[in-house]
């Protein structure tokens, strides 16, 4: 054999062992490509749809609920029942009593600037309080 035809056969041998190691390269990176990226990209997005179909049955709860609300307004007594209790409205016949008694504030304030002009006040306050006192003014929040 002349040298030629070795250094062909050594030459061969050589771009062998480079071949290997690209092929299981590019192998590799078609498998990453085709198998794990779409397989990552399938479980998150199916943990979204997950997520979005909890999301969804919670709001078809809260519609179902306000639905509900809705049509127990649409009734006499519903509506007159969120009037009582929204509004404290009264009807002519009835009387609000009052569960707690509402203890008197003290004025027990300091002869200093600030303190007498609120002292003042309070003691004006007071006066049209004891004038007014025969005349009944519709306030709601008394009886």
């Amino acid at each position: 054999m002349s040298t030629t035809t070795e250094t062909r056969f050594a030459g061969g041998r050589r771009s062998r062992f480079a071949i290997v190691p690209v092929g299981a390269l590019f192998i590799g990176a078609v498998s990453l490509a085709l198998f794990v990226i779409p397989m990552r990209t399938w479980t998150s997005q199916r943990s979204a749809v997950a997520e979005k179909n909890e999301q969804f049955a919670a709001f078809e709860d809260i519609n179902d609920s306000l639905q509900d609300e809705v049509d127990v307004l649409k009734t006499p007594q519903g509506m007159q029942e969120a009037i009582r209790s929204q509004l404290g409205y009264l009807l002519p016949s009835e009387k609000r009593v009052p569960m707690l008694v509402v203890p008197n504030a003290t004025a027990d304030l300091p002869d200093q600037w600030p303190y007498t002009v609120v002292t003042n006040i309070l003691q004006v306050r007071l006066a049209q309080a004891i004038r007014n006192s025969g005349i009944e003014i519709l306030n709601p929040l008394q009886p």
